[in-house]
């Protein structure tokens, strides 16, 4: 037995000197320089993940195994070629490797990785800022922070490098933050020595910047003291002789209000969707921009079928006793269904707001500001229906119309974002299923 344990260690050192000698090829380092001039290597367990060194918020991440896979989704070489052009054939020969060959090419990534971070042996006497991040050095503190029903904290020396995220809470930045600033029904607090590499955004609070505070991305606010603006203009409109005569402004003026706050809850939402489920979103509204009418048929179908699959589970589950206790999780899995349709329709209107902001070249940032432009575009009709009902029951044709369609819209949108996210469900778990299955020799 142990002449056998012998032999079989000499076997795998010399299966590991020959991939060692198969890294030291020149094809194999031509390759890797290749990749490390656009890409960010990551070693993953079952592969190498890519991220691109140019700002690109359409590819986060690719994932190079036995298959490519771009923010999550599994690709085809086609949509690979679409996605990242020229760079497709260099991927390609990286997923033709073996993978202990793979493994090899990139072993040292992560030291590669690590070498910038070291500090300059002579800083220049005007870059104050690269004395203060020397400074931080040994504060540094990885990943992201977020927090639910809370303030967030970064104090001055810290280094977070990845992104700040409360939700209920607002957030006070006296160091450094790699990433985008999120303070959902909080504020954002700014010290003079704060320094935001990302987009600062606050739904329901405001951004406050201290003189000094280094700011290197968008800034974006949503108030809901904004929403009290109109209900302050209501006795100066109820003034106007015109609008005096018309009977259905007492009615119209709170449907109005109603559909503003109805906007801002939806705003509110698909923020926190964001901020939870951004890798959902992201590839819910790359399916929809890619196969509308497939993501709408789908929602549509699921939407039919769900309350008779529900209501039939649930009668099943009372005649057979064992599934009596099951009925308990009825309500969950309703919950769970809700959270999957939001995620579709933040998913939908993300994919509108990248439409608009493209189509009418809109100097918007990305993320964040995509969805809240979509919302707002869904919603579009209805506001525009609710303005015009301001004019009495004169206009009650066009604002029926308006508002009509603009319900017919907005169902459409939770339609398609729901299909979209069952959808990918089904594409990853026949992902999932290919990479398992048994493959033929080559």
């Amino acid at each position: 037995m142990r002449m056998l344990s012998l032999g079989a260690a000499i076997i795998v050192t010399a299966l590991t000197m020959s991939v060692g000698a198969q890294e030291l090829r020149p094809e194999d380092r031509a390759l890797r320089t290749e990749i490390e001039s656009r890409y960010d290597v990551v070693p993953l367990s079952n592969g190498i993940g890519l991220r691109p060194k140019a700002s690109n918020s359409d590819v986060r991440l690719i994932e190079v195994s036995d298959a490519i896979s771009i923010n999550g989704v599994v690709v085809t070489g086609r949509e690979l070629r679409e996605r990242v052009g020229a760079d497709a054939d260099t991927l390609l020969k990286l997923s033709y490797l073996d993978p202990a060959v793979r493994r090899a090419v990139f072993a040292d990534a992560g030291d590669s990785t690590a070498r910038p971070e070291t500090p300059p042996a002579s800083p220049a006497p005007d870059r104050p800022d690269r004395d203060r991040d020397r400074e931080r050095g040994p504060h540094q503190s990885g990943g992201d922070r977020v927090r639910i029903f809370g303030d967030v904290a970064v104090r001055e020396g810290e280094t977070i490098s990845g992104q700040v995220v409360a939700v209920f809470g607002s957030v006070r930045i006296d160091g450094e933050v790699g990433d985008q600033v999120v303070a959902v029904l909080g504020s954002v607090d700014l010290g003079p020595k704060a320094v935001v590499h990302g987009d600062i955004v606050s739904v329901g609070g405001r951004v406050r910047r201290a003189e000094g505070a280094d700011v290197r991305g968008g800034v974006t606010e949503v108030s809901l003291q904004d929403a009290s603006t109109n209900a302050r203009l209501a006795p100066w409109l109820g003034g106007l002789g015109m609008l005096s005569l018309f009977d259905g402004f007492g009615g119209a003026f709170p449907r109005l209000l109603g559909t503003i706050f109805r906007l801002f809850l939806l705003l509110i939402f698909v923020s926190l969707a964001m901020v939870v489920a951004r890798g959902p979103v992201e590839r819910s509204a790359q399916r929809i921009s890619d196969n509308p009418l497939k993501a709408a048929l789908v929602g549509l179908a699921a939407e039919v079928f769900a309350v008779p699959v529900l209501v039939l589970t649930c009668i099943v589950l009372a005649i057979s006793i064992v599934g009596i206790p099951l009925l308990l999780l009825m309500p969950f899995v309703i919950l769970f269904l809700l959270v999957l349709a939001l995620v579709g329709f933040t998913g939908t209107a993300m994919a509108i707001g990248q439409w608009t902001r493209r189509r009418f070249s809109l100097g918007l940032g990305a993320g964040f500001s995509d969805v809240w432009l979509g919302v707002v575009v869904i919603l579009f009709p209805i506001l525009i229906g609710r303005l015009v009902g301001l004019g009495g029951f004169l206009t009650g044709p066009i604002v029926f119309l308006l508002v009509a369609a603009g319900i017919g819209f907005e169902f459409l949108a939770w339609s398609t974002g729901l299909g979209a996210v069952l959808s990918n469900g089904f594409s990853q778990l026949q992902a999932r299923r290919a990479l398992r299955a048994p493959r033929a020799p080559a």
